[in-house]
């Protein structure tokens, strides 16, 4: 069987470390079911479950997967429940006994009871009975609504209830909802910057800020560079391991052979990616993952665009992509005092060019946007297999260099 193209949005907890993925078909399992007349079995979703879990795309987290009424009473959910599964149901399913009871099962077995398109007005007290997480959408109801919702729930049906809030999308929101008495939160808020009036950046990040402005200059000095690592102890021992990893397979001590090594697009690179790790400390995870993401993504789409010439220049812009949310910094100021190509500016702050229509398509990967990803597909001529794995390779890549920096810290 060929498995299932698929893409995840993360669920974050209070400090925002991701608690689980919710994973999203290119073609739902409500296609498939009505493609396939009913005919998808057990072993087709285990296999996609198990592909979702070999290919790091749950980073070992628990998977949230959509389930229909029909799937749960044909007993299919009952064959693959696990630990690290949560299954996500829609209020208004029928709740017929085999549901009831399917549902039951679940929850004893372990697997995560998550109830979505929740009814205010009317609840289904019979399934909130079931229900570990709530989710709700944010912009449907003001901040005392949600609080109050919030409170009378837990009173009335679970104490140990939990609540997921969905479309949190800017900081601002994602810390109404904490205050709102939110434990999930699911949006691209952890990717914007959080920008506070008078707010000061610490001295550390305008170290790593001048870096990146030394690093993108014309006339790099590599030999400077060079210097500028053997100076810095963390520097060095996180080049050495770097070159010295599984995945660049090479045993070397100098700092002159590692970057004989890596050459000069290599080393700009692990340049970036050890600017990124050292100005997250007080950022998700998810962040570094998804900034990694995106770098290689790009990079691997060069080729699809014509463009294999200007990879090193698109592992770039994905990685810069993402550096207003670890400077908190509004990105049209961050790129007036860097020096790069006007394509990548182009990209970064207007989606133009052909830059930019790549960073539209990695960003539309990473944001679950399957409308948008089918069309650029269609006007590029681009193979969906193919593309899906690069965007694996990618998350592969994330994970190893991220492992990596966590042996270096």
């Amino acid at each position: 069987m060929e498995e299932s193209i698929v893409a995840r949005q993360p669920v974050l907890d209070v400090n925002q470390n991701v608690m689980a993925y919710e994973i999203i078909f290119k073609n739902s399992y409500d296609s498939r079911i009505k493609r396939m007349s009913m005919n998808i079995t057990a072993e087709e979703i285990n296999n996609d479950v198990e592909f979702i879990e070999q290919k790091n795309l749950s980073d070992g987290k628990r998977i949230f997967i959509n389930f229909t009424g029909d799937l749960i009473e044909n007993e299919v959910s009952k064959l693959i429940s696990k630990d690290n599964l949560g299954i996500v149901v829609s209020e208004d399913i029928k709740n017929t006994p085999d549901v009831i009871e399917a549902i039951e099962e679940l929850k004893n077995e372990g697997t995560l009871i998550i109830l979505k398109d929740f009814n205010i007005s009317e609840p289904n007290t019979t399934f909130i009975k079931y229900a570990d997480v709530i989710e709700l959408d944010f912009n449907q109801y003001s901040s005392k609504e949600h609080k109050m919702i919030i409170d009378i729930l837990r009173n009335k049906s679970n104490k140990k209830l939990k609540f997921l809030a969905t479309n949190i999308n800017e900081h601002k929101q994602f810390k109404a909802a904490k205050d709102a008495g939110y434990d999930y939160f699911q949006g691209i808020f952890f990717t914007r910057n959080d920008i506070v009036a008078d707010k000061n950046m610490p001295g550390y990040k305008i170290n790593y800020l001048n870096f990146l402005k030394e690093l993108n200059k014309d006339d790099l000095d590599f030999e400077k560079l060079g210097e500028i690592i053997k100076n810095d102890m963390s520097m060095t021992v996180s080049l050495l391991r770097t070159i010295n990893a599984a995945y660049y397979g090479y045993q070397v001590s100098s700092i002159k052979q590692a970057s004989t090594l890596l050459g000069i697009k290599g080393l700009k690179n692990w340049s970036l990616i050890y600017l990124a790790e050292g100005l997250r400390n007080d950022k998700p995870d998810i962040l570094f993952a998804n900034t990694l993401i995106r770098a290689k993504f790009a990079e691997a789409l060069a080729k699809d665009f014509d463009i294999e010439d200007k990879s090193n220049e698109l592992f770039t812009m994905g990685m810069l992509s993402m550096m207003d949310a670890f400077l908190d910094r509004p990105l049209v100021e961050l790129l007036r005092e860097i020096s790069l190509s006007e394509d990548i500016k182009d990209a970064l702050l207007r989606q133009e060019g052909i830059y930019g229509e790549i960073l539209e398509l990695v960003v539309a990967f990473e944001r679950v946007k399957w409308k948008k990803i089918r069309v650029i597909e269609k006007e590029k001529g681009l193979n969906s297999r193919k593309l899906y794995n690069k965007y694996l390779s990618a998350v592969d890549f994330a994970y190893e260099t991220m492992n990596i920096f966590m042996e270096n810290s």
